[in-house]
Parts: structure tokens; C-alpha cells; sequence
């Protein structure tokens, strides 16, 4: 197809007294007389006829594809050639007809080309995947000269690095031995690089010793296959700088079979040469893209990352919580696309996979909103208030021992009930205590007990109620305050520009604090409404809040603990069972650099 047309001519019958002037016509135009019942595809010959109507049935239409030898002139067909005008026409029509075949046949190629050079472009734009971009680029440049095997070596530096490889005759297995070349004169890929020109071998077998570069031999020795013809051509992008070289090894008849002889393999013609450096041109602008691509992508998670340190720097005891958790909740999502029964239909593409790491990173991002102090609290009264409840106690200390001088009584004056009710203050005060009514009742005693004037008791009752907080160190306000991050979240994750395989982050990310039965925040979704991606970022950011290192307001969890609470969150109907169970049978920990016992 992609080679110079070839014409093949066959006449009608073959027992046509015309035989012998049909073939000394056939040698004078440089085609080939073939029986015109022989078997020749069409992708590799184009064949026109000449029917001897004196020795043949006699038909009104031929085709143009034909000339007639007859005497009727009204015949339909390329040209009619009557018997008695042989010797001065047939070989003009004949000669007419081939060349306009061959033009035809020119015309077709070159469109056939243009379109397949399109078609690959499109391909080729379409991927995002390295690997599976080498694998494509070979795969059609083979495809479209008929090789049997092909390389691709990326530059790195001053070396190239052996990136890609097909052989359909010898199953190709890892890496070559020599993974890394010099881009120098020495190896044939390196020449190509260095020179930034194309080198067409008919057998590498035959370069001359004086040549500068010697081909590499060990695969051949190794594997027991034959190079001959090679093709190797640069790849370079828009400024002239090589990207790589595409080698293309063995052109053999028919592509994609396996080479049976070696001896079939053909040179590379000019013409595939030409076709070859369109498609290098295209591998070129593809690879080229695909770093662009790269680079936009490397660079926007760096800014992931720096967005994501700008929110832990707030907090430093929860450093890395983010990475981990977007960690996590990959590796989960894997762990039950392999995971039968619950998840026997469910499967997470690269760009899913990717949509919910960046969902993870940025679960928390709205927390840049809250205020730093309650953010940080980590006791039920802040650092300012505990300090004015001291002072307080330090001025009824005082009063405590003006009135009891003044009432004459002996001896020294020992605050020991002050001292016992402010440290029932500062154990109320740690959210790790577990108080009960006994408690609260001494902390209203107290309350009134030490008055530092009428209406001003030592703990306000604004105090006593941060105190009396039943679980954690946030009051309701300043709850609802961080259950509002999951909100700011989800609006600033809204105002980015998504691609459409990552459009679904936001609302991923916006349902990472939902319950299946309801009671979640912020949108109150259960069950199934809530998707699947949040359920298991749900799994992962309670698993590591409750295992990462110390925090201001609580201790690390062992694993084991850990894994209790998962699972009577999983009881309450909070939590998607399946996800926790295929989480700890995975022992995803490990992924994180923890440990555990399990029984």
C-alpha cells in the first residue's frame, strides 16, 4: 500500500492467439503477464484486463479496467482495439491504461496515507498513559510498514533509555540487557540521536567496520531471532530537540504474523522511509504532549501539596493526615475491586483512582476557615479561660484566709478544700476524663461555694458548661464550626476547573463526613446516595484520626482499638461493613508503616 503501485495485466481467455504480443507489451511497460485466474491481493497489485472478444463471449460491459480486442467499437470498457489494428494501437491503449492505473492507484495511496497518518494522530492524542503510549506508537508504526519487531529509546540527558518494545515472532520479555545507551556515534539508536538523522540498513549483518556505529547483537544471540532491515528514525519535537528514536526492525510481507524465514524479510523502501518520519513526527508531537501533560499535572500537584501543608501547618500534630488518608483510601478502593462478594461488580479506572486520591488530599481544606483556636483546642476550656479560672481561685484562696484570721482562728490556714475543688476543675477540663453526676454535682457545689463577690462566682456557668461538654473539647458552636469545613470544602473545590475524568472531587470530598443511616453531615445522605468513593475515605480518615500520633486532644490508638471502633461504627450503621472488613483483612496499615496483632 504504501510502496510504488504495482500493475498486473492477465488477457481473456487464456488460450487467446494474443498471448505472445500481450506479454512482449507486458515487458516493454515494466509489468507482469499473470494468469488471470491467479490469486493476488488486492493491497499488494492492481490488475487490468485484455480480453480477446474474437476468442471470448461477447459482453456490453466490461469495466475500465479493460481493453477489448473486437470489432465492435460500442462496446463499454477503457478502450476497443479491433483485430486488425493490433500492432499500432494495442500497445498505446495498453500503455494508456497502466498509466492510469498506476495513478489511481497513486492518488488512493496517498489519500489512504493521509488518512492513516489522521487516524493515528487521533489515537495517539488520546492517550494519557505513558506505557500505553509507546505501546500504541510501535504498534501502528509496525502495523503500517509491515515490521516485524520495534524499539523505542526516550532521551535522558546525555543517554537514551530503552522504553518500549514488540516482536511478533519472539515474545519480548522485560528490558534489553542494555537498557541505557550513549548518545553518541557508537550504537545505531545513539548515532540517530546524536546525528538528529534517519538511518535506513537493508542488513545490519553488512555494515561495513569503517561505519562509526555498530549494531548491539546479544538479542539476537540470546533469543535466536535474525535482524536484517533496519529503520530508525528521531523523534523531535517543535524546536528540533530529539525526544527519542522509533526503530523499526524486519519488514516482512503480510503484518502482524510471525516471521517463518528470515530470508522473507524485505529492505524498507524510500517510501516507507518518508511514511516513517510522518509517524515519528506524530510519535514526536504525541510524547511532547504527554509531558506537557506531565508537567501540568506535576505541577498542579504541587500545588495540592502545598495547599495541603498550608492547612497542617495550622496543625502540626495532624501532619500528613491528609496524605495518608488520600493513601488509604486508593489502596481500599483496589483491595475491593479485588475483593469478591460485596464488590464483585466494582471497578476503579486509573482516572477514578486519581479522582479520589485528589478527593483525599483535599478532604480537609476547609479548615483553612476555622478559627485556630477552636481548631486546636484541645481541652474543653481554652488556655485563657482555665487561666482566669485560676486567678479567681488564687483570689478566694486569698479571701478564704482574710475571713478566717478575722474569725480568730488558730493555727495556719490550709486551703485544702480549694485545692481539691480546683483540681476537680482541671480533671473535668481534659476531654480523656470520664466524669459522672457525682461530679457535675461538685462542680455546682463549688460553684457557690466560693463567691468572689455577689454575683461572681469562681467558674462562670458559661464555664461549667464547657466542662460538663460529654465527649471531646468542642461545644456545640464550635462543633458545628469544623463540621462546617466539609461545606468550605466543597466550595472551594467547586470555583477549581475539573477535567471531566476528575469533575466528581468536589462531591466526593463533600460526603467524606456522611453516615449510612443518616446522621452525617454536612447534606444528611444514607445508604447508597452516598458514593461509594466517600464511603471508603470515610473508613480511611477515622482509621488514621484515630491511630495517628499524639494529638493536643487525645492519645494514638493502637491498631487493634482502632479497628473495634470500625467496626461498632460499622454496628451503629455509620460505616459500610464490606469496605471495614476488606480493610482489615488487606492489614492496609501496613501501607502506612503501622503494626498489628490480630487474632
Amino acid at each position: 500500500m504504501i510502496d510504488q503501485p504495482r500493475i498486473e495485466m492477465a488477457i481473456v481467455p487464456s488460450t487467446s492467439r494474443y498471448q505472445d504480443l500481450a506479454q512482449s507489451i507486458a515487458e516493454d511497460l515494466g509489468i507482469q503477464l499473470v494468469p488471470v485466474d491467479a490469486a493476488t491481493p488486492a493491497d499488494l497489485a492492481e490488475r487490468v484486463l485484455l480480453v480477446d472478444l474474437t476468442a471470448a463471449l461477447p459482453a456490453q460491459s466490461l469495466g475500465h479496467r479493460v481493453v477489448a480486442i473486437s470489432e465492435d467499437l460500442e462496446l463499454e470498457c477503457f478502450e476497443v482495439v479491433p483485430p486488425g489494428q493490433l500492432r499500432e494501437r494495442l500497445p498505446r491503449a495498453l500503455h494508456n491504461l497502466v498509466e492510469m492505473e498506476r495513478l489511481r492507484a497513486r492518488v488512493e495511496q496517498e489519500q489512504s496515507t493521509v488518512r492513516l497518518l489522521n487516524e493515528i494522530g487521533l489515537a495517539l492524542s488520546a492517550i494519557t498513559e505513558r506505557e500505553a503510549l509507546l505501546e500504541a506508537i510501535l504498534a501502528h508504526a509496525r502495523s503500517v510498514l509491515s515490521a516485524d519487531a520495534g524499539t523505542i529509546y526516550l532521551t535522558d540527558g546525555q543517554e537514551l533509555i530503552f522504553s518500549a518494545a514488540q516482536n511478533d515472532t519472539v515474545r519480548f520479555k522485560g528490558k534489553s540487557e542494555q537498557t541505557r545507551l550513549s548518545i553518541d556515534d557508537a550504537s545505531l539508536a545513539g548515532f540517530v540521536a546524536h546525528r538528529n538523522t534517519i538511518l535506513n540498513i537493508d542488513d545490519v549483518y553488512q555494515i561495513p567496520d569503517q561505519m562509526p556505529y555498530q549494531p548491539n547483537f546479544s538479542f539476537d544471540k540470546t533469543s535466536g531471532y535474525r535482524t536484517r532491515s533496519m529503520l530508525l528514525l528521531p523523534m523531535t519535537d517543535h524546536s528540533g530537540g530529539v525526544l527519542g528514536v522509533l526503530a523499526l526492525v524486519n519488514r516482512k510481507p503480510v503484518p502482524g504474523v510471525p516471521l517463518a524465514d528470515f530470508s522473507l524479510c524485505m529492505p524498507f523502501s524510500s517510501r516507507q522511509a518518508e511514511l516513517a518520519q510522518s509517524i515519528a513526527s506524530q510519535a514526536a508531537v504525541a510524547l511532547d504532549n504527554y509531558r506537557l501533560f506531565e508537567n501540568i499535572r506535576n505541577l498542579f500537584d504541587s500545588f495540592i501539596s502545598a495547599a495541603v501543608t498550608v492547612i497542617e501547618a495550622r496543625d502540626p500534630s495532624t501532619a500528613g493526615h491528609s496524605q495518608r488518608v488520600a493513601h488509604l483510601t486508593v489502596e481500599l478502593a483496589k483491595a475491593c475491586e479485588a475483593s469478591p462478594g460485596a464488590f464483585e461488580e466494582v471497578s476503579f479506572d486509573a482516572q477514578e483512582l486519581e479522582e479520589l486520591r485528589y478527593a483525599s488530599l483535599l478532604h480537609d481544606f476547609g479548615k483553612v476557615s476555622v478559627r485556630e483556636e477552636v481548631l486546636l483546642k484541645a481541652n474543653k476550656l481554652f488556655p485563657w479561660e482555665l487561666e482566669r479560672i485560676e486567678w479567681r481561685f488564687r483570689v478566694a484562696t486569698v479571701q478564704a484566709e482574710l475571713e478566717w484570721i478575722a474569725r480568730g482562728q488558730p493555727g495556719d490556714f490550709v486551703p485544702d478544700q480549694l485545692q481539691a475543688d480546683l483540681e476537680l476543675v482541671r480533671r473535668m477540663n481534659s476531654p480523656g476524663y470520664r466524669f459522672g453526676e457525682q461530679d457535675v454535682h461538685a462542680l455546682r457545689v463549688l460553684a457557690q461555694r466560693w463567691l468572689l463577690s455577689e454575683n461572681e462566682p469562681v467558674v462562670s456557668n458559661q464555664e461549667m458548661t464547657r466542662l460538663c461538654i460529654p465527649r471531646g473539647s468542642l461545644d456545640p458552636e464550635e462543633r458545628r464550626e469544623i463540621e462546617r469545613h466539609v461545606e468550605h470544602t466543597y466550595q472551594f473545590l467547586k470555583c477549581i476547573p475539573w477535567t471531566d475524568g476528575l469533575s466528581k472531587v468536589p462531591d466526593l470530598a463533600h460526603a467524606h463526613h456522611e453516615k449510612l443511616d443518616g446522621t452525617g453531615y454536612p447534606l444528611g445522605l444514607s445508604g447508597g446516595s452516598i458514593p461509594l468513593g466517600s464511603r471508603l475515605m470515610s473508613v480511611a480518615d477515622i482509621f488514621d484520626a484515630l491511630t495517628a500520633g499524639d494529638r493536643p486532644y487525645k492519645a494514638s490508638m493502637p491498631v487493634e482499638r482502632a479497628i473495634s471502633i470500625l467496626r461498632a461504627e460499622v454496628d451503629a450503621g455509620h460505616l459500610m461493613g464490606d469496605a471495614v472488613e476488606v480493610f482489615v483483612q488487606s492489614q492496609l496499615w501496613d501501607r502506612i508503616g503501622l503494626s498489628a496483632s490480630l487474632s
